[in-house]
């Protein structure tokens, strides 16, 4: 590793975890001068210390990298790094079109594979179910990805390709419920709708303060939401921020403690009044 790889490392990495999973990615990088490599899955939270990291390096999104996973609203994705010739591929491509290009390069690679499960309509299947039986095979969650969870007897389970075979041969039951199990192509993962809920919030603001959107997030006074960030109760894009003056923008990740978690959508322009109309979703 260089000198240069370990000082960004140690400017980004706050747990050991996080220095364990950036450095892999530096040897990843270094590997991928030749073939396309790919990590396990990551979730949000990885997906954005690595795209920082690759950022800081010189690598532009949906031209050196990409993350997938599955199907298009998918949360858990992979890193999927290319060489230089494929780069160049992919240069050649309209911007427009370069994040639909890099999505079919992942596809090809068939890393990902995806499992429809049907419950026997006698028993109510829930995320924790089907996951906790997952993980009772043995199974590491990093080579699981998304769980979407149709209704309340089917889900689909987004797996690395190579664990499609020994889950289909092994799990017989989630929960206390006897479950059919059969492979997706990547057609049908593609087609995936986005099963997630959510609840959309609209409202006006002066500036885009942290403290002003938590605010309208949490529904509260802004003293409180200046509470709630000075406390620390606040992660934007998954990382603590405990200034209320900060500048956020459309395509952010809010957690806020005891509140949920909320994505800000975007400014739909201004009032008669001068005030930034906000739309949020908060996932329900």
């Amino acid at each position: 590793m260089t000198n240069a790889y370990k000082k960004t490392i140690s400017s980004l990495a706050r747990t050991e975890d996080e220095e364990i999973l950036l450095s892999h990615v530096t040897d990843l990088l270094d590997r991928s001068d030749y073939d396309t490599v790919s990590t396990d899955f990551l979730n949000l939270s990885e997906q954005y210390l690595v795209r920082s990291l690759l950022t800081r390096c010189g690598r532009v999104e949906n031209l050196h990298f990409t993350f997938y996973g599955g199907y298009p609203y998918a949360e858990r994705r992979i890193l999927f790094l290319f060489p230089e010739y494929v780069s160049d591929t992919v240069a050649a491509v309209s911007p427009a079109e370069q994040g639909a290009f890099c999505v079919s390069l992942c596809v090809a690679e068939d890393r990902i594979g995806a499992l429809s499960v049907h419950g026997s309509g006698y028993r109510s299947l829930s995320h924790r179910d089907y996951l906790g039986s997952l993980l009772s095979l043995g199974i590491e969650r990093s080579v699981v990805g998304d769980v979407a969870v149709s209704d309340n007897t089917h889900a689909v389970i987004f797996l690395k390709s190579t664990m499609c075979g020994y889950v289909s041969s092994v799990l017989e039951r989630v929960g206390a419920d006897k479950i059919h199990l059969s492979p997706l192509t990547c057609e049908q993962m593609q087609a995936l709708p986005d099963r997630r809920k959510y609840e959309i919030i609209s409202d006006t603001i002066a500036s885009p303060r942290l403290d002003a959107i938590v605010s309208v997030c949490a529904n509260v006074s802004r003293d409180k939401a200046k509470q709630l960030v000075t406390s620390g109760l606040t992660d934007v894009d998954f990382r603590p921020l405990v200034r209320p003056d900060a500048e956020i923008v459309p395509g952010m990740y809010l957690s806020i403690r005891g509140y949920g978690r909320f994505y800000f959508d975007a400014i739909d322009g201004t009032s008669k009044k001068g005030r930034l109309r906000v739309r949020l979703k908060k996932t329900v």
